[in-house]
């Protein structure tokens, strides 16, 4: 028979663990857009999706409870970004391209009317406010150190060349508050580039960590009158222009894994004519293309390793 202690014990116990249970984060993933397809739902950390065969697959998802941050490969690796509790009918640049999940600090239930609209906006939180996050911000706010630490710098028009006092060579983390940015590594936007779009990106991979010297807003949400079409050719690691992209504008020889080697689904060519080659020194099966929009690459794709203008 048991004693009196050991069921009030036991009856605290199961309290606790209930107390757990509906307080955990919940996660469902679509692999449709609008909440279409197959799902999965997810109420722990997932460190690789390929194991639960939803690898690249999601294209709308629902946030029940917790917040949650996605990112683009295994591990929690490369660019990642946070979701609050809502309904995101399209993932934009993270459709098909989601590889691990996991709740991050502060549960609740979150069931309120926090409806997302797929972009991952950098919502203020309590947690956030002592880093000055919140509504109503808008442009971009970098970090020294990863996951939104050190020091930080605002960022709301272009900037053609950071200089020391101003975060040149110094971000590793962001936040975009609101509109299209393009980070990159020289001044007057060349080198290696990336764009962002709204959201928090904690870590920076290789290629941009403590590497940004220029940035500046681009495509739509730019102040009007100063609308300039992008230039060069933009690469997508999804078919149809989803997932992670990589901006080009000069010749590479070779790339490497870092910046898209192997990786490319879809192009767009603003301007010029440009070769596409499987092997390094633009060697192997090369195709050229002008401008427009490519959302399938065929033989091509997942094969290009180097690229240069040839007009």
């Amino acid at each position: 028979m048991l004693t009196r202690p050991l069921k009030l014990a036991l009856f605290l116990s199961a309290a606790w663990l209930a107390m757990a249970n509906a307080s955990a984060g919940e996660l469902t993933l679509f692999s449709g857009a609008g909440f279409q397809g197959r799902d999965l739902t997810l109420r722990s950390e997932t460190r690789d999706l390929t194991q639960m065969g939803f690898n690249d697959r999601a294209a709308s998802m629902v946030v029940r409870s917790g917040r949650w941050e996605v990112c683009i490969d295994s591990n929690f690796r490369n660019e990642c970004r946070v979701f609050e509790p809502g309904e995101y009918r399209n993932l934009d640049r993270f459709t098909n391209a989601i590889s691990s999940a996991r709740e991050i600090d502060g549960r609740g239930d979150g069931r309120g009317d926090g409806r997302g609209d797929g972009r991952g906006e950098g919502r203020g939180d309590e947690r956030g406010e002592h880093r000055g996050r919140g509504r109503g911000r808008d442009g971009v706010e970098m970090f020294s150190s990863p996951s939104f630490g050190g020091a930080r710098f605002q960022v709301r028009d272009d900037v053609r060349q950071l200089d020391r006092s101003s975060f040149d060579d110094q971000a590793s983390s962001l936040i975009v508050y609101s509109g299209q940015w393009e980070f990159c590594q020289h001044p007057d936007f060349g080198g290696q580039c990336r764009v962002f779009g709204p959201g928090e990106y904690p870590n920076l991979d290789r290629a941009l960590n403590r590497q940004i010297t220029s940035l500046r807003q681009v495509g739509q949400g730019r102040p009007r009158g100063d609308d300039r079409r992008p230039e060069g050719v933009e690469l997508f690691s999804a078919q149809g222009f989803g997932g992670e992209r990589f901006q080009v504008r000069q010749d590479f020889r070779q790339l490497d894994r870092y910046t898209f080697d192997d990786r490319a689904a879809s192009i767009v060519v603003y301007s010029g004519q440009w070769q596409f080659c499987q092997h390094p020194d633009f060697r192997g099966t090369c195709v050229t293309f002008g401008p427009g929009r490519y959302d399938r690459l065929g033989n091509m794709q997942n094969q290009i390793t180097s690229i240069r203008q040839v007009r």
